[in-house]
């Protein structure tokens, strides 16, 4: 069988040789080489299947669109020092094709796999299971400048900065491309992350096309994209019955010279340097100037802002967000805030949130335990010289039983302790280490522990308070009014988190105080300012009393509701 093999490259006899190994026995190889110095078509690739050509063997990027589906690659060779860019043997008679042995050296045996994935808008909680499963076994994480790689540095993989962002040093997408494929050569897992969704803005069809071009297995996983994330945020429609039936998206960084889309509502990516051009734009094409706005930046995050003005305002206003931002342009924009409730919660445990509406989390408070010093110590050597233990937080609780352990101790000095709980979230967590204690407290509330001991006659004991280097500022008291000895065993103290975020306050519907060390630190970081429509809900009879303290000194209005149960304080 004569089989006629067209070559675009000049043939080393290391290629003559694989190509032998693998045709039908008693084939005579008839070899011609054309020197081509422009891509061929596929419509150029058909007159040569015409013309009787079998075979092509051309570099993968003198072909343009391979066929992957309809033509079949015999196999994919090495190009000598030109890793990038292989050889394909690509088969035009399909008859013949079939014909052939496999290659012993295509490249393909030893490509691993590439998965180029949406991050979402930046917060891990709205990532895809898919991806977060690829997260976990990719080998090498190529990321882009829209992603937190604290998160990432938790798994086993690799991690390459490849981002790019205005004014900063920035990768070419022709190296990202090249690094994606040097990866997969060398048979790794690769994982390619993108902020938001890789096919919105995301160049993710570009990766995915060069790869698929020199046959290496690649996927492709969607993400939630900005926009999204910023309507979520805001509580904004991007379409609603009646006002806006169309939506479209699209690049903000060119005000000039960029397609300006016709949709009801627009959602501008990348544009938060020309938000006075777009303005000026829109208004010269037709859109009023009273027409709402929403920027929008950090969506997801808990650092995220948000402002809002008219077309017209923006052409005026000095406090504009910066990028990472996005603009929200249509009437859906006006009104949405009046019926969304935004929380911000400030305890350390969102699992207590109950407000009807969303969640903003920034905790006040971070934990940190203590040092034992040699007082403490003795005390935890000598607990059975203590008729009672009360709880009266599950961080209390945490705190003791840590301490208890790491002095090699462990829960049966406890026997013959009376042990006591405040309430319900306090119980379940000393049910976390095997005790079952059912709250002392109907309300949950230091007084009504106090209240209850009473009814108990509970006099005349040793009574240990494991709490904070704060000291807690009912129970004391209230305990030693009973006639009992109180020792307080002071385990963490309260401190601001590193990371707490300063908040535009303007953008909540409410606040959720949770101890009084968080009342504290708020009013800390906010200089003593609380916007007067504010509401505010607060856990703890203590808390609301440090609260109202506040109020008084600094002649605030607000309401403040106590919440009726679970009324411990979570620090």
């Amino acid at each position: 069988m004569k089989i006629h093999i067209q070559a675009y490259v000049p043939v080393l006899n290391s290629i003559y040789r694989q190509v032998e190994q693998v045709v039908p026995n008693h084939s005579e190889l008839i070899w011609s080489y054309h020197k081509n110095q422009r891509q061929l078509e596929t419509e150029q690739l058909m007159e040569l299947l015409i013309k009787g050509v079998d075979l092509v063997l051309i570099p993968l990027n003198a072909l343009r669109y391979p066929q992957t589906d309809n033509l079949r690659a015999i196999g994919v060779l090495e190009n000598g020092s030109d890793k990038y860019n292989p050889l394909l043997l690509l088969a035009l008679n399909d008859l013949v094709s079939k014909s052939f042995k496999p290659f012993e050296n295509d490249l393909r045996e030893r490509y691993g796999s590439v998965d180029i994935a949406g991050f979402g808008p930046g917060n891990p909680d709205l990532l895809t299971i898919k991806t977060q499963r690829l997260i976990s076994e990719a080998d090498i994480i190529f990321y882009d400048d829209l992603l937190d790689d604290q998160y990432l540095k938790q798994y086993k993989a690799e991690l390459i900065y490849v981002g790019k962002r205005k004014g900063k040093h920035s990768t070419r997408q022709e190296d990202i491309n090249r690094l994606l494929f040097a990866s997969a050569l060398q048979g790794h897992k690769v994982l390619r992350l993108k902020g938001g969704d890789p096919l919105v803005f995301g160049r993710g069809a570009e990766e995915f096309q060069y790869l698929k071009n020199r046959y290496v297995n690649v996927t492709i996983v969607p993400g939630v994209t900005s926009a999204l994330a910023a309507a979520a945020e805001t509580a904004i429609p991007l379409t609603s019955r009646g006002t806006s039936t169309s939506v479209a998206f699209t690049l903000g960084h060119d005000a000039i010279y960029n397609k300006l889309p016709e949709a009801d509502t627009l959602v501008f990516y990348m544009g938060a340097a020309q938000q006075r051009n777009w303005a000026r734009r829109l208004i010269n094409e037709g859109w009023p100037a009273d027409t709402p706005v929403a920027c929008v930046r950090n969506a997801s995050m808990l650092n995220a802002e948000t402002k809002r003005y008219t077309i017209g305002e923006l052409l005026t206003c000095d406090m504009l967000l910066p990028a990472p931002s996005l603009l929200i342009v249509g009437q859906t924009v006006s009104g949405s805030a009046k019926n969304h409730k935004k929380w911000l919660y400030t305890g350390t445990d969102k699992n207590y949130f109950k407000e009807e509406g969303s969640i903003v989390h920034n905790p006040m408070v971070k934990v940190v335990g203590s040092e034992l010093n040699e007082r403490q110590v003795e005390l935890f050597n000598n607990l059975k010289a203590f008729d009672r233990i009360v709880f009266a937080t599950p961080v209390a609780v945490n705190h003791f039983f840590r301490s208890l352990f790491s002095l090699n101790l462990d829960v049966r000095v406890l026997n013959g302790i009376e042990l006591t709980s405040i309430g319900e979230s306090t119980s379940k967590a000393l049910s976390g280490y095997g005790l079952r204690i059912k709250p002392e407290s109907v309300d949950s509330s230091a007084k009504g522990l106090i209240r209850s001991l009473g009814d108990k006659k509970v006099v005349n004991q040793t009574i240990l308070l494991p709490c904070s280097e704060d000291g807690l500022s009912v129970l004391p008291g209230g305990l030693k009014d009973l006639g009992n000895e109180v020792h307080e065993l002071h385990l963490y103290k309260n401190v601001i988190p590193e990371n707490v975020v300063h908040h535009n306050l303007g953008d909540f519907y409410g606040v959720v105080f949770t101890s009084p060390k968080a009342v504290q630190h708020f009013f800390k970081l906010h200089n003593n300012i609380l916007p007067s429509e504010l509401k505010i809900r607060v856990r703890g009879s203590y808390t609301k009393k440090v609260l109202d303290k506040y109020m008084l000194r600094l002649q605030l209005k607000n309401a403040s509701t106590l919440y009726s149960s679970h009324l411990e304080f979570d620090a």
